[in-house]
């Protein structure tokens, strides 16, 4: 269980840290953009690192569920309340960072669902 807990909070840590450190003007111009990432290197280069430690955990997390879910439609495994609360803690954390900064969470969650999804090992 606290295992569990410490991904997730790995998950959010992460994605908030990201949506902090990445910002994105408003009104978008690429230019301003990579002139805030080329001024900053150091603070780019840690939320790099802090983008790659929790899009890993995530994409580790989103293929465990899925093989658990694939699992239960298989009839190998009973339906537990574990699993329903791991994909609302999920949707939770997505939920939060979703508020904080809509552009970062959606690049950071579609390419942790995407990684999650081509590690499955059929």
């Amino acid at each position: 269980m606290y295992k569990k807990v410490l991904t997730d909070l790995v998950i959010f840590l992460s994605g908030y840290l990201l949506i902090k450190w990445i910002t994105i003007p408003h009104p978008f111009v690429l230019s301003e953009f990579f002139i805030g990432l080329v001024i900053n290197p150091l603070k780019f280069f840690v939320a790099s690192v802090v983008f790659f430690i929790g899009f890993l955990v995530t994409g580790k997390v989103i293929r465990e569920l899925l093989h658990r879910t694939r699992k239960i439609g298989q009839k190998r495994e009973k339906l537990d309340m574990n699993l329903f609360l791991e994909y609302l803690f999920l949707f939770i954390i997505f939920f939060l960072l979703f508020n904080m900064g809509w552009e970062q969470t959606l690049v950071f969650f579609s390419l942790s669902l995407f990684y999650g999804m081509i590690s499955i090992e059929l």
